[in-house]
């Protein structure tokens, strides 16, 4: 038996692999860079407790193999895996970073440019086997350029400043109700910035793609606005983290739920750069299960 462990920000995906059966189900985000190591173990440990309601017989015993590929992992960290060994005694732990989950999942055995566009962004240059070039993203105050949180994060300064078309400031406060006050606590002194940041990204596209909402569809102003503002996020990232990488050698996939939300928006700001994205991914778990299933690692 394998398991794999797929953690971002926001969700973690676990999927458990007997044969040609597969069990899977999603939890919270676990990231080793923001999150305390007592936290982001108990809710490896809490997640894995979960097992026992989708697993029969010794099945603890029976796992030989658990792959963990997690947020802000940097080398070997000695707590988790002692956790995965103290729980799958059998087995062989293996760790890497989340990008590299997204490098398997898109390119396999294959060399490509892979790109994560979700709550956070990161990218990298893969060579088959490993990754070899890594743009840093800095983080959300920082960096993260592409993402959810980067588009949240500019979304809402033209909020508070006054500097967005009349129709989305009004519609987006009747929605949300967030004012000045609500906005700062959110971003300075929340358990979760990036994450609160990132939760705007779906109504956000949604103007843009002149989605109606319970007050009636957006206007055009608004419209062309925000879908403006996403671009513009995308183009950011493809300037500061693409644009650093010999684009032309090979591929470029992306995975994320935002990139994939808002294919349109990035494949057009992509292609105005001269860039063809190759591959989209909503999640690295589907081509994950592939690469564990094609290849004995």
């Amino acid at each position: 038996m394998r398991l794999i462990i797929e953690s971002g920000a926001t969700k973690t995906d676990f999927c458990l692999m007997d044969g040609c059966r597969t069990e899977r189900f999603r939890t919270a985000g676990i990231n080793l860079a923001t999150m305390s190591p007592d936290t982001a173990a108990s809710r490896i440990q809490d997640a894995l407790s979960r097992l026992d309601g989708i697993s029969s017989g010794d099945w603890q015993n029976r796992v030989e193999e658990v792959h963990f590929y997690g947020a802000g992992l940097v080398g070997r960290d000695e707590r988790i895996e002692n956790i995965f060994h103290g729980i799958f005694p059998c087995s062989a732990v293996g760790m890497e970073s989340d990008l590299t989950a997204a490098s398997r999942a898109l390119w396999g055995r294959n060399a490509g440019i892979a790109a994560i566009l979700g709550t956070g962004s990161n990218s990298c240059v893969y060579d088959g086997e490993k990754v070899v070039k890594n743009v840093r993203p800095c983080g959300y105050v920082l960096g993260d350029f592409g993402s959810g949180a980067a588009l949240g994060r500019m979304f809402l300064a033209d909020y508070l400043q006054g500097i967005m078309p009349r129709w989305l400031s009004e519609d987006f406060h009747r929605v949300y109700s967030e004012d000045y006050a609500s906005v700062v606590a959110a971003v300075y002194k929340g358990d979760a910035p990036a994450r609160y940041l990132a939760s705007f990204a779906p109504y956000i596209a949604s103007v843009a793609k002149g989605v109606a909402s319970d007050s009636g569809a957006p206007d055009e102003e608004s419209r062309i606005y925000a879908s403006s503002l996403i671009e513009s996020n995308f183009r950011t990232f493809i300037a500061r983290c693409l644009k650093q990488y010999d684009l032309p050698a090979c591929g470029t996939g992306v995975t994320g739920s935002f990139a994939c939300g808002c294919r349109e928006f990035l494949e057009k700001a992509a292609r105005e750069e001269g860039i063809v994205i190759a591959k989209f991914l909503p999640s690295p778990m589907d081509g994950l299960i592939k690469y564990h299933s094609d290849r004995n690692v």
